[in-house]
């Protein structure tokens, strides 16, 4: 069985230059009044299974808006099959619909109503609800008293407050400080983990990467890729780039005469450096254009696709680098090995300006593979090492 079935779905929408013409277009079907019409969503085929957490993704105006919508039902489609089974609970704006003269309990009641819940239930839920917020204390507060994040907060506890069979999370992540929002995934994922199917727009791209378990990426209205979150974010960054190369996940590249190593702090290759020790990363290539602003840049993700550090030249201070048509040019980074012991991959990219969205010349999100060791570094927990010194006082 799947939550969400949909097969060559399609969504139009239609507009009026008067607003008459809206009137004749309904009296008359459709047939006369329309000045033009916008596909939001074409040809969609898209299945989705209990437990699945699919990360959306695409640029503005891709159609991924109008996707929730017609998965929560507010809008009917035009064209095509969509199934969906189960209850579906949709985090959108978290503190629409609060009275801000009302307490926090009095919302919670109220607006729990309006989200389905029985009066029974929200007075069974109510004492988690505070809890999971961590509002406690202000559960008689009237909500004009709260800060945007303590109302944020109270309406995601209440949302989340019975396990749906299918929730949609459109860009509602942001909520309180980073521990609580830790709390919101670990929530999220407990739903997953239960079998309910999890939707996450975001243009969040590193939660899309280590949170979800698939990601689906869509470009006027089409799917143009469903598959792993690493891939299918590399195939967005060339939507965003027009017209950059694509390369797979080697470490050459013919259109660019394209290398990139890295080296120890000798000037050897190697693919295993040790924490504390230094080393260099270099990209030499040969462009088969001329431009001015040039940027040669490159990021380290860890194994779970989590973004550990990224930089380029632009950042670092060079922003007038003109590059000329088949001279030949090499950019070396060198940097301190301060990330935890594991596996690394490093992606490069060469672009105009601060960021490969203002003009794209080569992208690969994962171009080569580094591990680290321990060494000779006391141990330590977390994803970095910090150089730490203590002295200890008595008296």
């Amino acid at each position: 069985m799947v939550s969400v079935f949909i097969e060559n779905l399609s969504k139009d929408y239609h507009g009026f230059s008067k607003p008459w013409k809206r009137i004749i277009a309904g009296l008359s079907f459709g047939y006369f009044g329309v000045d033009s019409k916008f596909t939001a969503i074409r040809s969609l085929d898209l299945k989705i299974k209990p437990g699945e957490i699919v990360g959306i993704i695409g640029r503005n105006g891709a159609g991924k808006s109008t996707l929730l919508k017609l998965i929560t039902g507010v809008i009917q489609k035009d064209k095509g099959t969509l199934q969906v089974n189960g209850t579906v609970r949709a985090l959108l704006e978290l503190s629409v619909g609060f009275n801000p003269e009302l307490s926090g309990e009095e919302n919670v009641y109220f607006n729990g109503l309006v989200w389905g819940y029985k009066p029974s239930e929200i007075k069974s839920l109510a004492d988690f609800i505070f809890a999971f917020s961590e509002l406690e204390e202000f559960r008689n507060t009237p909500l004009k008293n709260y800060s945007s994040g303590m109302a944020m907060r109270l309406g995601f506890s209440l949302a989340t407050a019975k396990r749906p069979d299918i929730l949609i999370v459109d860009e509602a992540l942001a909520v309180g400080d980073a521990s609580f929002q830790q709390k919101c995934l670990k929530r999220i994922k407990e739903f997953s983990d239960k079998g309910s199917s999890i939707l996450v727009v975001s243009h969040d791209l590193g939660l899309v990467s280590y949170f979800c378990t698939r990601a689906v990426l869509l470009e006027k209205g089409e799917l143009l890729y469903d598959g792993q979150p690493k891939d299918t974010i590399e195939r967005y960054m060339f939507v965003l780039s027009g017209d950059a190369k694509r390369i797979e996940t080697n470490s050459s590249h013919p259109n660019l005469n394209l290398f990139v190593q890295m080296q120890n702090e000798t000037g050897v290759r190697s693919e295993i450096f040790f924490i504390g020790r230094k080393a260099e990363l270099l990209v030499a290539f040969e462009p088969h254009f001329d431009t001015e602003g040039a940027t040669v840049g490159f990021h380290i993700d860890n194994e779970k696709g989590i973004r550990i550090f990224g930089t380029n030249t632009h950042l670092l201070g060079n922003r007038q680098w003109s590059l000329q048509k088949g001279k030949r040019y090499s950019v070396r980074f060198q940097f301190p090995i301060q990330f935890g012991p594991g596996k690394y991959s490093v992606g490069i990219s060469i672009h105009k300006g601060e960021s490969h969205i203002e003009g794209s010349f080569f992208w690969s999100e994962s171009i080569l593979d580094f591990e680290v060791e321990q060494g000779q570094i006391q141990k330590f927990v977390g994803v970095c090492h910090l150089p730490t010194e203590f002295q200890i006082q008595e008296g």
